[in-house]
């Protein structure tokens, strides 16, 4: 493992278990064993070595997060059956704590400069379900618009999640908001939702 690896991965189980909103750079060098200069060298800025710890945490901690969205695009389901195992992934207890780190960086990445390349990434968590879509039959300006609108919905129900820990309850509000979404993507796909 390279020098630059083993601080990302100390950096990614700090913020982990500590967050990020008081996470200084000194601090974040503190918690790796070095010090400003040389994260400062490896990553450029605090805002870039946050970024990549955040997706070392979902790599390395959370797999079947990444795995799940990638799998949607080439599902062998339904769409509603497959959206759902994305869905069931995401909503897993064991990712609670990838939720509350996320939505953590994810309000410092609207505020705060330096966070455009994150941003980026997390503005694209879409394209699976608008490539899925397209796959369904959707011209593509469509499988965009309803992709970001599924991305928006669940976004919210994981903070519901996060807030009130019921997920029975976010489940339900969940299925039938999928089922609604399906029924509206097959008929815009000029499919019967029935079959």
């Amino acid at each position: 493992m390279s020098e630059r690896d083993r601080l990302l991965h100390l950096v990614a189980g700090h913020l982990l278990a500590h967050g990020v909103t008081s996470s200084t750079l000194r601090g974040l060098a503190r918690a790796a064993g070095s010090n400003n200069r040389m994260l400062l060298y490896y990553f450029g800025s605090r805002e870039q070595l946050v970024g990549e710890a955040l997706q070392a945490v979902a790599r390395d901690h959370f797999p079947g997060l990444e795995h799940a969205w990638s799998a949607l695009e080439h599902g062998s389901g339904t769409l509603r059956q497959d959206l759902q195992t994305v869905w069931d992934e995401i909503a897993a207890p064991r990712n609670l704590p990838f939720l509350r780190l996320f939505f953590e960086v994810f309000g410092q990445v609207t505020r705060q400069p330096g966070y455009s390349e994150l941003m980026g990434d997390m503005a694209a968590w879409h394209r699976p379900a608008a490539t899925r879509l397209r796959r369904e039959g959707l011209p593509r300006a469509a499988a965009e618009t309803l992709a970001t609108e599924l991305v928006a919905v669940w976004r919210g129900l994981q903070m519901t999640l996060i807030l009130t820990q019921d997920l029975r309850a976010v489940d339900r509000a969940q299925g039938q908001a999928l089922d609604a979404f399906c029924a509206r993507a097959l008929d815009q796909a000029g499919v019967d939702s029935r079959a």
